[in-house]
């Protein structure tokens, strides 16, 4: 290992960014090889080393709040040179906003952020990236129209000096012209200097590109529109990286890859590592995330609930409830005689205060009653595979539950029985007909209704104009004003705001209201996203309740996406995991409930 090609070694691994051509022995490698092979042992090594090096970022007491909900809430960490830190947790828990905060795509309304001691709290975005913080996005953010070369070498733009000598005029905006005029007459007429420079940055997009060479060493004058998606995630990750910063953030780097493909970029993310970057990490797949972090930040409501080594943070048990949730003994009275049809009762109380489950149902009788059916549905978001052969059944009078991690494929699922995704491939079977080419409005006069995630309530109309959009399709107007009284009669609260603007209520008044706008269509089937996120507990209980009751009371079939599984689990008849897009397991919901499985499915490595 030359002087040119790496930092010099410290605590044996290297240290800092690539500062010449890259080295012909993979760094990590040679890592490895240092502790005879054990991955283990070099990861234990580099974790106590890095917490020996200066502190490269500083967040103390980072609060944001989006309409009086606070997204962030007084969170705090440091983040070593060289060191690797991922954050992790369920969805709405503050992940993406804490790196749009730190990038300056967010203003925070109060805390410090502190770059090499320098401080970045409430700078643009541009500013920040000129101190050294470079970052890729989410959903992935390229440049269609630009080949690979040229969206790489943009990630350098800001470092440019010959080509930019009055960048510092940038930030002025009655003379950012001149800026913009000396850019554009360099680009047309380059100097000794221009040349140089402009030579200078073509090996380091050579460089970046080598880091990918067998998806991209082919694709460089390819315009990126025509790349896979794994293939402008990458381009993004070396275009992130060109500038050589002091600070890499990757917002879910691998969202949309397959296992190959994540695996490939792990690989490629330790070779960082073992050159010495830091790296902030925003990654739902949580064995990406223990094989290459030092330390592991799990966030819940904004709050930082558990930090420190990764295999520590994901078995905490407040980790585990923020993925699966708390387990709850529920006491739901059954109107009908339903034990013949059901996969599990709702938890019954027995005098030594454990559970008891009735006896699942049997398949056979499962696959009978069924009432929609998905047969190896297929579906893609361009080159993105979101849904592989999904194939699943939801009985007449139950409910399942379709659970899964962030970014499983649970919500793509029910847009695409609810028409709002195409599939690519497979059959849909609702009530004895295929359904699979049907618009959503035909899907709905046919008894398909939605409770949305978030509830989705139209804010400046009244309780009653919600409920009267339930039933846009229906023309049957003495009926519907019947349906009206009887939605009043079972959610007295609506009653007593029938003219109220929805968008003043509580969340769990919202949530009634969604239920009951629903029910408003006379659905045989009702899907639902998330119906408990951002109810506080009593009102979770509340809502599994009426949930149970639409089963139990109206006969209504309930899909239900939920991403705590131990909450929909205890009032569900049946399961599915869904992982990457597969259905992983699947199963009465009394054995998921006590799966391990199920916790390895959310978070990986359970035993």
């Amino acid at each position: 290992m030359t002087e040119d090609t790496t930092a010099v070694a410290i605590h044996g691994f290297p240290a800092g960014g690539v500062r010449g051509p890259v080295e012909s022995v993979d760094p990590y490698s040679q890592a490895l090889e240092a502790y005879g092979g054990d991955p283990v042992a070099y990861a234990r090594h580099h974790r106590e080393a890095v917490l020996e090096e200066p502190v490269v970022l500083s967040v103390r007491n980072l609060t944001k709040s989006f309409k009086g909900l606070k997204a962030v809430d007084a969170v705090s960490f440091d983040l070593h040179q060289g060191e690797v830190i991922s954050i992790i947790g369920p969805n709405g828990s503050g992940k993406s906003t804490t790196i749009n905060l730190i990038s300056g795509f967010l203003n925070p309304d109060s805390g410090l952020i502190d770059v090499r001691d320098q401080s970045i709290a409430g700078l643009s975005a541009s500013d920040v990236a000129e101190r050294g913080v470079a970052r890729t996005f989410q959903n992935g953010r390229v440049f269609g129209s630009l080949t690979v070369d040229e969206n790489i070498a943009l990630g350098y733009h800001g470092k440019l000096v010959e080509q930019r000598p009055f960048k510092q005029l940038q930030r002025y905006p009655l003379l950012r012209w001149v800026n913009l005029l000396s850019e554009s007459a360099l680009a047309l007429v380059h100097g000794p200097k221009t040349r140089r420079e402009r030579e200078s940055v073509a090996d380091r997009v050579t460089i970046e590109v080598d880091r990918f060479k067998e998806r991209l060493g082919t694709r460089r004058n390819d315009f990126t529109y025509t790349l896979s998606y794994a293939n402008r995630r990458r381009t993004e990750i070396a275009r992130a990286h060109i500038s050589e910063p002091l600070l890499l953030l990757l917002d879910e780097p691998t969202a949309g890859m397959n296992q190959s493909e994540t695996a490939e970029v792990l690989e490629q993310l330790q070779y960082l590592k073992a050159q010495g970057h830091t790296i902030l990490l925003v990654e739902h797949k949580i064995e990406l995330v223990t094989a290459l972090s030092d330390r592991v930040i799990a966030m819940d409501g904004g709050h930082i609930i558990a930090q420190g080594d990764p295999d520590d943070v994901r078995r905490a048990p407040q980790v585990v409830e923020a993925y699966l949730g708390k387990r709850r003994e529920l006491h739901v009275t059954r109107t009908r005689g339903q034990a013949d049809v059901l996969t599990k009762q709702n938890a019954i109380e027995r005098e030594d205060g454990a559970a008891q489950a009735a006896p699942a149902l049997a398949s056979e009788q499962l696959a009978r009653e069924s009432l929609l059916r998905l047969d190896r549905v297929n579906v893609h978001y361009g080159q993105v595979h979101a849904l592989q052969d999904v194939s699943l059944d939801v009985p007449q009078g139950a409910i399942v539950s379709l659970l899964g991690g962030n970014a499983s494929g649970k919500s793509t699922t029910m847009k695409t029985i609810l028409g709002l995704t195409r599939t690519t491939s497979g059959v849909i079977d609702y009530d004895g007909r295929d359904i699979t080419a049907e618009p959503t409005r035909e899907r709905v006069i046919g008894g398909i209704a939605a409770v949305p995630e978030a509830r989705r309530v139209f804010p400046q109309m009244t309780v009653q104009e919600n409920l009267l959009s339930g039933a846009y399709t229906r023309h049957d107007r003495a009926a519907v004003e019947q349906d009206l009284e009887r939605m009043y009669a079972r959610f007295p609260r609506l009653a007593e705001r029938r003219g109220q603007q929805a968008g003043t209520m509580s969340g769990g008044e919202q949530q009634m209201l969604a239920f009951a706008r629903a029910l408003m269509s006379r659905p045989k089937l009702i899907c639902m996203d998330e119906p408990t996120m951002g109810l506080s507990p009593r009102l979770v209980e509340d809502v599994l309740g009426q949930i149970a009751a639409l089963r139990d009371e109206l006969g209504i079939s309930v899909l239900m996406v939920e991403q705590q599984a131990e909450l929909a689990l205890s009032i569900a008849d049946y399961g599915y995991v869904l992982q990457n897009g597969r259905i992983r397991l699947h199963g009465p919901a009394s054995e998921l409930l006590h799966n391990p499985q199920v916790q390895e499915a959310y978070l990986g490595g359970a035993h």
